[in-house]
């Protein structure tokens, strides 16, 4: 979604605005009112949606059932990907389980009292939603209080929505000084989304991987091991894309992992179903960075079989971050059908049936599926 209103997307058109966003007929981003096809949406800052879209306490690790993986003698100082999974230092494979918040557009931008909030649930990943507003100061504070819920930070930045050529102005940020620091003090917990839905419906395959090389390779230059995350296009609902592309941008770097945003309309999963596994078979390192009970464009008349994906992504044991918490509301959908999972940011204050399943009810959601990894949970690797 985009910048502070809104959420995913539709079937053409960009959306934009500062803060708030809008959904075109084709692509539909992260962000509020809804736009005409191609035409961008302006906006001034509101609260809400944001990417395709969004404290101490929380808890120990989730009793469900994720796949923990097998131990081992820790042999990096971070998370690292290997072939289509994500492993932490004590080589246990981590399967994301969590959720989206704009924290960068909440009054302190530290994620409290929302990390505490949601690792009520037994998440183990929060995806902080991030951009120039932020300093580098603020990022740390956000950063450590993520870790000190035992979630693991995905920090993005939300500027470049629905654009591409920003993407560079994005790795900006990334790389001064005083946010290399930042990123390297807390590599060993960190994942990092470069820019979130960068590029339209309309971007080549040339575009695409020239324009995340030169990020990746900024990035890594400036000492930052961490494993990166890369958004789909148009919107970041362009799987397609990603399943292409991917192993062209994995021969650039090995540590990289991809994230489609599925703001489609698809009320039986049968896209969810045939994608997934179709990235599976490629071997593709693939997370779901945003989803929801329904597209953007058409709101709830766009239905999405957020259950499907639920127990497509335990199968094949594929990440997922929901969108989103909402002690930052969205913009997008809030008359019918809103985004946000809670009413105001609490534990247990859910706004509807697919938020309360995606939090502890459905037996593949976050309660019954999240495994903290143990670096998160215990200063020392547990042999197995």
């Amino acid at each position: 979604m985009q910048n502070a209103a809104g959420s995913g997307g539709s079937t053409t058109g960009p959306i934009g605005g500062s803060n708030s966003g809008g959904a075109g007929t084709n692509a539909g981003a992260s962000s509020g009112e809804a736009g005409t096809a191609g035409q961008p949406v302006g906006g001034t800052p509101a609260a809400g949606g944001a990417s395709s879209g969004g404290a101490p306490a929380g808890g120990g690790a989730s009793t469900g059932g994720g796949t923990a993986g097998a131990g081992g003698a820790a042999t990096s100082d971070g998370f690292r990907v290997e072939g289509r999974f994500l492993y932490d230092r004590c080589n246990q494979k981590v399967v994301l389980r969590g959720v989206n918040e704009m924290v960068v557009w909440s009054p302190g931008k530290d994620g409290v009292p929302e990390f505490a909030e949601i690792a009520k649930t037994g998440a183990n990943a929060v995806r902080i939603v991030w951009n120039e507003e932020g300093s580098a100061a603020e990022l740390d504070v956000a950063i450590d209080n993520a870790v000190a819920a035992q979630l693991i930070p995905m920090v993005e930045h939300h500027s470049a929505t629905g654009k591409l050529d920003l993407v560079p102005t994005v790795v900006q940020y990334w790389t001064q000084a005083d946010v290399v620091a930042v990123l390297r003090e807390h590599q060993a917990h960190l994942l990092l989304n470069i820019a979130n839905e960068a590029g339209d419906d309309k971007v080549t395959a040339e575009a695409f991987e020239s324009t995340y090389t030169a990020a990746i390779q900024a990035i890594r230059a400036q000492g930052v091991k961490a494993p990166l995350i890369i958004d789909a296009p148009s919107w970041g609902q362009d799987i397609d894309r990603l399943q292409a592309s991917g192993p062209k941008l994995l021969a650039v770097d090995k540590n990289l992992m991809f994230s489609v945003h599925m703001w489609w309309s698809d009320p039986q999963g049968t896209r969810v179903k045939t994608e997934l596994q179709q990235s599976v078979d490629a071997g593709l390192p693939l997370i779901v960075g945003e989803f929801a009970q329904h597209a953007v464009y058409q709101c709830d008349q766009a239905p999405f079989a957020y259950s499907v994906l639920l127990d497509e992504a335990k199968k094949h044991e594929i990440g997922w971050l929901a969108w989103s918490w909402g002690s930052v509301p969205n913009n997008d959908c809030k008359e019918m059908g809103r985004f946000d999972m809670t009413s105001d940011g609490m534990f247990g204050n859910w706004t509807g049936t697919w938020a309360s399943d995606v939090a502890v009810d459905h037996p593949n959601g976050i309660k019954n599926s999240s495994v903290r990894p143990t670096p998160l949970t215990s200063a020392a690797c547990i042999l197995k």
